[in-house]
């Protein structure tokens, strides 16, 4: 828990960082949405700035004809190799862009950074390699997990909570908690595992009788 807490308070500062300055980091990418050098820690780590989401999820005005461009395949590198990660990579078939694609490809992809602010700060640097056996308490709303081989300083673990707390205006309000470190109940190796911080709400429509 101390080891989260400073890297928590850490994680709050790279977060800040990577807001101010994702559009700078995204002008480093290449054309297949990598990011080079230390740039690589504003970047998800698991997926391409170029991927078919960042602009599936962007304002319709942005979305430029992503098909018609790039190929997207599940790949890997040295270093998630040796931490039992994969990730989706984005390949250019069709290099030819307009001016207007380029910029609407450019604002695609700070919007991808900004949604996924600071991934591989959280990832590379806050994160940790967990074994895979874990010892797992859940209820109906709250799920805690930790790892069984590191209950010392370094030990992972991680708590959800989806519980409600009130109701009000025809909705009701739940927590929308993720913290500890985002940890993959099925695998079979050792795996790494990004730090979580979210501490948030969602809305449910109350069910009418």
């Amino acid at each position: 828990m101390i080891v989260w807490g400073l890297y928590f308070i850490l994680s709050m500062f790279f977060m800040v960082l990577c807001y101010i300055t994702n559009p700078i980091a995204m002008l480093f990418a290449d054309i297949n949405g990598e990011l080079p050098y230390f740039w690589k820690y504003w970047q998800t780590w698991d997926n391409s700035t170029a991927c078919r989401e960042s602009v599936e999820n962007a304002p319709k005005f942005l979305q430029y004809e992503w098909a018609r461009h790039y190929r997207e395949y599940k790949g890997t590198d040295p270093y998630l190799a040796s931490v039992n990660r994969d990730r989706w990579f984005v390949s250019c078939i069709d290099p030819n862009f307009t001016l207007w694609e380029r910029v609407q490809r450019y604002c695609c992809g700070v919007l991808w950074l900004t949604r996924n602010c600071s991934y591989g700060f959280s990832f590379y640097m806050l994160g940790l390699t967990v074994s895979p056996t874990l010892e797992i308490k859940e209820s109906e709303n709250t799920k805690f997990v930790r790892e069984v081989y590191g209950q010392g300083l370094w030990g992972a673990w991680e708590y959800k909570n989806t519980a409600p707390i009130f109701k009000a205006f025809g909705y009701i309000v739940h927590w929308n908690n993720l913290l500890g470190w985002k940890i993959d109940e099925s695998a079979q190796y050792d795996t790494r595992a990004m730090i979580a911080n979210r501490i948030a709400f969602y809305f449910e429509k109350e069910k009418e009788c």
